[in-house]
């Protein structure tokens, strides 16, 4: 060690280790210590230490660069790494973990993944059937995680993990699961009635008419209705009539009777006469007679309220049995309203729902008047469309809105409820 002047003293430790100079020995004791991270020169190869400039012949392309950086580990995580040399001087550790938490969000990931991948398979069961009697089918796809094995650790957020799968391109997209879920329980394609078929038996056609009649029968009793309380309700009255109580309406209170005005008159004597709004009030004190009897009628009043309240008891004791038959009878009947609850909840699947302003209308039942039927397929005229049929599934499954079709209406006014009307325009090419 080298001192900077020989003249210092050094007497005290405090001048000692003020005047003395260890740079050196830091010098020596840092790189000993940077050996001890990267390691020496003469432990390392040659191809570590020396790197030959090599020319390529086709540069990488912008995909192959993108994909080099989406397998190369994230750069958040550099700082993690463990760039020392140094070995770990505990060499044994006791690693706390809590393995009955690990286990059990283990069980819920797999349960999750179950459910969709149940779901999926559910939804998607003829398209996976065909393509695999096709032998289209190399791998399941499907099988395979979304989540790579290395993401799946504990020191891994939830937030980190979507972050990293995003932006690598394959982001985890939740959804929900009611986009899978059938609107209602309709089916797709619904067996036509028996009778309606072209060489029908006696019974299932006879039923098919009086179905028919029935529901006939039910549209004229509601136009009959409505004819009945609405158009009939407004009285006919001729132009002179109507005129006549127009006027009489609208001059309501410009002209006055004589006995209204006397009416009037006489209000007005009544008005002028003096009278008093608050009668005077006298100041009348109870006696003590008067108090006494007051306080022995409350008595009473409570002492009477009392004995009922007792009796009622008494009679609620011997009424047991009474109470209890009631209490089985209500629990009866709040089990059959569940039950009805259930029932109609299941009818109310197979009836379409509401998706724009109109209602959903049945179409009328296909049939055939007797001399209308063919004997044979040859001779066999179609009833209805088979994409009108199509047409209408759509609608009872609520996967189009139903509409009316208007003739004389432009495309972009067909969805309005009015009555359009058509009217020829007068011009001067037109003679009269």
């Amino acid at each position: 060690m080298k001192q900077k002047n020989r003249h210092i003293s050094k007497k005290t430790k405090a001048a000692w280790r003020k005047n003395v100079d260890i740079s050196d020995v830091d010098t020596f004791l840092e790189e000993q210590r940077q050996e001890e991270r990267i390691g020496t020169v003469a432990d390392k190869s040659d191809a570590e230490l020396f790197l030959s400039d090599t020319i390529p012949s086709v540069g990488k392309s912008l995909k192959k660069t993108r994909k080099d950086k989406f397998s190369a580990d994230p750069k958040f995580c550099i700082s993690l790494e463990n760039s020392s040399k140094v070995p770990d001087p505990i060499v044994k550790r006791n690693r706390v973990t809590n393995e009955a938490k690990i286990a059990k969000k283990d069980s819920q990931t797999s349960k999750l993944e179950q459910k969709k991948l149940k779901s999926f398979i559910g939804n998607n069961r003829k398209l996976l059937r065909g393509l695999k009697a096709s032998g289209n089918v190399s791998k399941d796809l499907w099988a395979e995680e979304p989540i790579p094995a290395e993401l799946k650790d504990e020191w891994f957020p939830q937030n980190v993990v979507l972050h990293h799968m995003k932006n690598t391109g394959k982001p985890l997209v939740k959804v929900a699961e009611s986009t899978h879920a059938k609107p209602n329980a309709v089916r797709n394609v619904e067996l036509p009635v028996s009778g309606s078929s072209y060489n029908p038996s006696i019974d299932d056609y006879n039923e098919l008419k009086q179905t028919v009649i029935q529901k006939e029968r039910q549209k004229i009793k509601h136009s009959e209705h409505l004819d009945r309380v609405v158009t009939k309700k407004f009285i006919k009255m001729s132009k002179e009539e109507r005129e006549a109580m127009v006027l009489k309406e609208m001059s309501e209170g410009l002209f006055e009777n004589a006995a209204e005005k006397v009416a009037a008159e006489v209000d007005d004597d009544s008005e002028n006469e003096y009278s008093a709004v608050n009668q005077p009030v006298q100041n009348k004190k109870k006696k003590r007679s008067e108090k006494n009897r007051q306080f022995r009628a409350v008595a009473r009043r409570n002492l009477e309220v009392a004995t009922k309240v007792e009796l009622k008891k008494l009679k609620d004791i011997n009424k047991v049995h009474q109470l209890s038959s009631e209490l089985n009878k209500r629990e009866k009947k709040t089990v059959k309203k569940q039950e009805n609850r259930a029932k109609r909840s299941e009818e109310k699947k197979q009836k379409p729902g509401r998706v724009a302003y109109m209602q959903y209308e049945e179409p009328e039942d296909d049939f055939v008047e007797p001399t209308e039927l063919a004997d044979s397929l040859r001779t066999l005229a179609p009833v209805k469309s088979l994409a009108a049929d199509r047409f209408k599934s759509f609608q009872k499954r609520t996967l189009i809105a139903p509409k009316k079709h208007r003739d004389g209406i432009s495309r972009t006014n067909r969805s309005t409820l009015k009555k359009w009307k058509r009217y020829t325009l007068p011009t001067h090419k037109e003679t009269s």
